[in-house]
């Protein structure tokens, strides 16, 4: 290795290191801080615990629940995840592999979703379901506008990826004698499973993480969300270990997922680039 190449190395694998440092320090000084005391949390905020104290989980977990929360949040991140899923890659399959006049145009118009801010629909969302949310369990109600902004991001990803696919695959699966939907569950959702994966956890985490919308749709504490159970923690006289405890609870299941299928992610949102 030249002088040259080492000085670059060195320089890359620096600047690395101090961005793996802005990002994850937050992430374990939230963890650290979970298990310190209020009086531990005050005299040493940034530092490690000088001992470890579950104080802050019990009180979550045995006070105010949280459990229940982060199963209110499972169900309807779960079913979110299962409507975006099913609803996208059909979409996604009809308009980039079925050829039809205005399959482009339609593409467009569901992309324009992109462009929407969400929470600016709040309101009118909110009147237009208010009948709906009268005879079902308004858990089930905040599932359709959560899989409604979903929508877009997914048909995006799925349609980029899609597109990449050689057309032979499908042509010689036809005249074998398979039909379209026999085309499409066998042969074009098994090889799509890197985009699908990054569908399904980038809308499983936008749901599980929204909060304005699960704030003014579940009201009743016995539905709401997590981040809804964590904004009540706060307060004049914050347990900021128990609020830490909550949070280092919520975002657990995010880390672990991520941890697994990242190179899933990676690979299902730089495929559909590969194609101009």
């Amino acid at each position: 290795m030249s002088l040259n190449q080492f000085v670059k190395r060195t320089f890359l694998y620096g600047f690395l290191f101090l961005i793996a440092i802005v990002v994850l320090y937050p992430l374990a000084w939230v963890y650290m801080s979970a298990f310190k005391t209020q009086d531990d949390f005050f005299l040493h905020p940034w530092g490690i615990p000088r001992s470890f104290h579950l104080e802050g989980f019990r009180k979550v977990i045995t006070e105010h629940h949280l459990h229940l929360n982060i199963l209110n949040s499972a169900v309807i991140s779960i079913l979110t995840v299962g409507i975006v899923m099913l609803l996208a890659t059909t979409e996604a399959f009809g308009l980039t592999r079925l050829k039809w006049k205005g399959s482009k145009f339609v593409l467009a118009f569901f992309l324009l979703g992109l462009l929407i801010p969400v929470h600016s629909t709040l309101i009118p969302i909110y009147i237009s379901l208010q009948g709906l949310r009268e005879y079902l369990d308004p858990r089930l109600v905040i599932v359709l506008p959560y899989a409604v902004f979903g929508l877009p991001t997914a048909i995006m990803i799925l349609s980029g990826y899609f597109s990449t696919l050689p057309r032979e695959l499908e042509e010689s699966a036809v005249l074998d004698g398979s039909s379209i939907p026999g085309v499409f569950a066998r042969i074009i959702i098994p090889i799509s499973a890197p985009a699908m994966s990054t569908v399904a956890i980038f809308t499983f985490m936008g749901t599980w993480n929204e909060l304005l919308f699960s704030l003014v749709f579940l009201i009743k504490s016995e539905y709401q969300t997590v981040p809804v159970a964590i904004l009540q923690f706060m307060g004049l006289s914050t347990d900021w270990p128990k609020v830490l405890a909550s949070i280092s609870l919520t975002i657990a299941p995010s880390l672990v997922v991520y941890m697994f299928l990242q190179n899933k992610i990676i690979q299902g949102v730089t495929a559909g680039s590969v194609k101009g």
